[in-house]
């Protein structure tokens, strides 16, 4: 304990932090028979600790876009409801779908601290989510249009999303049925073949998926101007919400390729 004392004591004592990871130590030190590598314990500590700290950081930036359409769309845009405003849900519930879910399952086996069958379960529960949040989405716009006599898809937005969210369910639907372990030794070989389809596939829609948020929040944003006027605090908004997802989407692809 002295030796510890001599070689980490004078660093320690100045924060209330590294005061309690030295303690930490101290106990090491003193249950565990024979040396113990003190850096190795500082660097598992740290480790865990930043483990943590990642996790926190990206929820609260995947959490950024949701929560600024939340807030323009009822400070700007009139609110939600079923029926004049019907359409407002489907930025809010797009998002949902196609950022926070989609980027947290995209994401699930490589941030969570959880043994494979857990993640796998997370990562499942997390697309089929996203489907449904999409799903009402579609039905939200459709029914709008319908309403008031508008066309249905009548811009780019409206076809490569409609794309998007079409095979973005079908793979949602076909991947629960092929890697999840209902029949595990009939899906083996399957699995093995499917796999490398499923991620190349996965890492297309995600690209599709921010282009369509991307032209959506814009074309929301023009339309907001010509209904509501222009104010340029909501135009810094859709800009931080174009911006936060494109830059998620780009370290997400950058992970996969990296593993």
């Amino acid at each position: 304990s002295s030796g510890i004392n001599a070689e980490y004591g004078g660093t320690v004592r100045n924060c209330k932090t590294f005061r309690a990871i030295f303690l930490y130590c101290v106990v090491i030190k003193l249950l565990r028979p024979g040396p113990v590598d003190l850096n190795k314990e500082l660097l598992f500590i740290f480790g865990e600790m930043w483990s943590k700290l990642r996790i926190f950081l990206y929820e609260v930036v995947v959490l950024l876009p949701l929560i600024l359409m939340i807030i323009w769309t009822v400070a700007h845009l009139g609110g939600v409801d079923l029926s004049e405003n019907r359409d407002n849900w489907h930025p809010i519930l797009m998002l949902a779908g196609m950022v926070f879910c989609f980027f947290n399952a995209a994401v699930s086996f490589r941030m969570l601290p959880f043994e494979k069958p857990l993640k796998k379960k997370i990562h499942a529960a997390l697309h089929i989510t996203g489907s449904l949040c999409i799903l009402l989405g579609l039905v939200a716009q459709f029914s709008y249009h319908q309403n008031n006599g508008y066309e249905h898809l009548f811009s780019s937005h409206s076809w490569l999303g409609l794309f998007t969210a079409v095979c973005y369910i079908l793979q949602a639907v076909i991947s629960v049925g092929v890697f999840q372990d209902f029949n595990p030794e009939l899906n083996i070989p399957l699995r093995v073949r499917f796999k490398p389809v499923h991620i190349v596939f996965g890492t297309v829609l995600l690209i599709a998926a921010g282009l369509t948020i991307a032209m959506g929040v814009t074309e929301k944003a023009a339309y907001a101007n010509l209904q509501y006027g222009s104010s340029s605090q909501w135009y810094l908004v859709h800009g931080v919400i174009t911006t936060v997802f494109i830059a998620l989407g780009a370290t997400i692809i950058v992970l996969s390729d990296r593993h």
